[in-house]
């Protein structure tokens, strides 16, 4: 049953999403389908059983919580529309954090979004003659995702942060390989997809060891060449605050992060919007602490432990009146 987007952009306003986020949000065209064994598939996908436990009783209705059955609704549909492509030249955008006081059913909205697309993504995986093995660690993003929720917010769900890695795996354009994740994109030259890039991710699993990081990627090129020989490999590309060449001026030579930076040439830094987005990714990526949502204050740059030499460096850095900043870089050596 098709819901309009109207429909969908009215539940989000009475929901209380800002008005930005509310464009995010997609016309469904079929009725969303929850699968009856979501207790079997959040294990598969890694999900602890405290959080498997809260969003079992979280489950959506149509009739008790309209509303977030239709935003669920709209996230599912998204998934099911772009199911096995690749990421567009022109991006992805994050789905939406919900607001800050939505119910149990809303903080696990995006969480039952992806659990729906699940089986269709196995189908997708066994058709690409993608390994189980891969399968798992690629779809237990959802479980580290509640995981680092509740560390991060003190409460179960998924929808206080925002979601990016989890939708483009359960879609079936990001896989994980080794010690990275890797996003199956398109490049694009103005005039058309001109080739096909992956896009390297590095999971917040441990420390990024330069051998391990090698064999990810060797095991990545015969991967994907075997699961899509259609989509012939220019590259690799990363764009992440590991490759902030500040990084330099605090870490040692020999360091894994310097070490993974010396691999890429890095593309010219392009002005940006917020000075203060990098930051933040430092923050919640690198540091793995909750992000404010205003800018960082003396006061909150003083809660912040100082155990490491990367939590020293961030606090220094912003103390001096500077920012922290994404980069992108192109892989030198892959073949």
């Amino acid at each position: 049953m098709a819901v309009l987007r109207a429909d969908v952009v009215g539940a989000a306003e009475r929901l209380g999403f800002p008005e930005w986020e509310r464009s995010r949000l997609q016309q469904v065209e079929d009725e969303l389908r929850l699968p009856d064994n979501a207790e079997e598939l959040l294990a598969y996908c890694g999900v602890q059983a405290a959080d498997r436990e809260e969003m079992l009783a979280a489950r959506p209705d149509p009739d008790s919580d309209p509303d977030w059955w239709t935003i669920t609704s709209a996230l599912s549909a998204e998934v099911t529309r772009d199911l096995g492509q690749a990421l567009p030249p022109s991006g992805f955008t994050s789905w939406p954090a919900v607001p800050p006081d939505a119910s149990a059913v809303g903080l696990f909205a995006g969480a039952w979004a992806l659990l729906a697309n699940l089986p269709r993504l196995l189908e997708l995986h066994a058709q690409r003659g993608v390994p189980e093995s891969i399968t798992v660690v690629t779809v237990a993003a959802l479980g580290q995702q509640l995981a680092t929720h509740r560390r991060t917010f003190g409460r179960a769900g998924t929808g206080l942060s925002t979601m990016w890695t989890a939708p483009l795996r359960f879609r079936g354009a990001e896989y994980e390989i080794g010690r990275h994740g890797y996003t199956r994109t398109q490049l694009g030259l103005g005039d058309g997809v001109s080739g096909h890039v992956l896009s390297m991710h590095i999971p917040p699993s441990g420390a990024l060891d330069v051998h391990a990081s090698e064999q990810s990627v060797a095991a990545a090129v015969e991967s994907f060449g075997h699961w899509f020989p259609e989509e012939p490999l220019s590259g690799f590309v990363c764009h992440s605050w590991l490759l902030d060449p500040q990084l330099a001026e605090y870490l040692r030579p020999d360091s894994n992060i310097i070490r993974f930076q010396q691999r890429f040439d890095l593309l010219p830094q392009l002005p940006v919007a917020d000075p203060s987005d990098g930051d933040r990714d430092l923050l919640r990526l690198g540091l793995q602490l909750p992000v404010p949502a205003d800018a960082l204050t003396e006061e909150g740059l003083g809660r912040i432990p100082q155990d490491t030499t990367l939590q020293r460096a961030f606090v220094a850095h912003l103390r001096a009146g500077r920012h922290w900043y994404h980069r992108t870089g192109m892989l030198k050596k892959w073949r």
